[in-house]
């Protein structure tokens, strides 16, 4: 049984953004307790356009990214993806990033190079075009944010400096 709140267990579990070209990044959310969570990410390079074909490449931290505390649910004001403004109760959340260097493997890694503390890697496709990725350690920073279940659509929001309880959504994720 998850040690989640019935509050925050919507959360938890693996979603993903749309597919982007070649790519499409999850995001794992575990309870670590009622009110903290662990997220991992990771991407998933596919052979052919629209994320179909084999997976070339996979790459992750390696270990979660974020610890995430969430407080109690506020009322606030949301810019969604589309512009329209809401106003809906949110879960803030302060997120503790891990210290962790990026990696990334699979038939279709043609070079990768640790530059100082970033990762940079060609990925070559099936369908004979290539990325070249760069992706920084992660370095321990704290963030604030919150998160909106909507819709059946998981929202990743941001602040809107110098607006209080304003947010705008930053990633929106599905199952």
């Amino acid at each position: 049984m998850s040690p989640a709140s019935a509050e925050l267990a919507k959360y938890e579990g693996a979603w993903h953004e749309n597919c982007v070209d070649h790519l499409r990044f999850t995001k794992t959310f575990i309870a670590t307790g009622s009110t903290t969570f662990s997220v991992a990410s990771k991407e998933e390079y596919f052979g052919y356009a629209d994320c179909t074909g084999a997976v070339v490449a996979t790459g992750s931290y390696g270990v979660p990214d974020e610890n995430v505390q969430y407080a109690t649910a506020l009322p606030a004001s949301v810019t969604l993806l589309t512009g329209e403004n809401i106003t809906t109760d949110v879960d803030p959340a302060t997120s503790v990033f891990a210290v962790a260097t990026f990696d990334i493997n699979g038939s279709g890694v043609t070079s990768k190079s640790l530059v100082g503390t970033t990762m940079f890697v060609r990925i070559d496709y099936a369908d004979g075009g290539y990325v070249v990725i760069t992706r920084p350690a992660l370095n321990g920073q704290t963030t604030y944010g919150a998160l909106l279940l909507r819709n059946d659509e998981l929202l990743a929001l941001v602040p809107i400096v110098g607006l209080t309880n304003s947010f705008k959504v930053n990633h929106r994720y599905i199952r």
